[in-house]
């Protein structure tokens, strides 16, 4: 191929063939650009979105000790708020509810266990307890009733 690349060469004129040569060196330069100009945004948008992430981050952890239960499990949120919010950030949906004073009866159907114990970890955490677990595994999957209070 570069015989006949060659021989093509040799068969134009001095002056066609600068052209030519000129030509195919403009095109590459012009492709090496284009690639650095690329890459070059690439890394722009990269940087700013770990800006972006790091500010996310101070903000979360500035928020730490009240979402640990510094703030929220101190008096100030009953308990059906404690775990109404925490099943929400984990991913579960109540059934049903009942609040009791200063306990709340929860109903789950066709739960994922590792959500529910996961749920249960972070609710102990924020100083509200099980005081009554019951697992029954039906065809939908897991129901679980509890009884949860501080």
């Amino acid at each position: 191929m570069l015989n006949d690349i060659q021989k093509y060469l040799d068969g134009l004129p001095p002056r066609d063939r600068l052209a030519l040569i000129a030509m195919g060196v403009f095109l590459m330069v012009s492709v090496i650009g284009l690639g650095g100009l690329k890459l070059h945004r690439a890394a722009n948008k990269a940087e700013d979105q770990a800006v972006q992430e790091q500010a996310t981050l101070s903000w979360l952890q500035s928020l730490a000790p009240q979402l640990s239960g510094g703030g929220l499990a101190g008096g100030t949120l009953s308990v059906l708020d404690i775990v109404s919010s925490a099943a929400a950030g984990q991913g579960i949906t109540m059934q049903r509810f009942e609040p009791d004073g200063n306990r709340v009866r929860v109903w789950l159907e066709g739960a994922d266990f590792a959500k529910v114990a996961a749920w249960m970890d972070m609710l102990e955490r924020q100083g509200v307890k099980s005081q009554e677990v019951h697992f029954e595994q039906s065809e939908k999957g897991l129901n679980v009733r509890l009884v949860f209070g501080r």
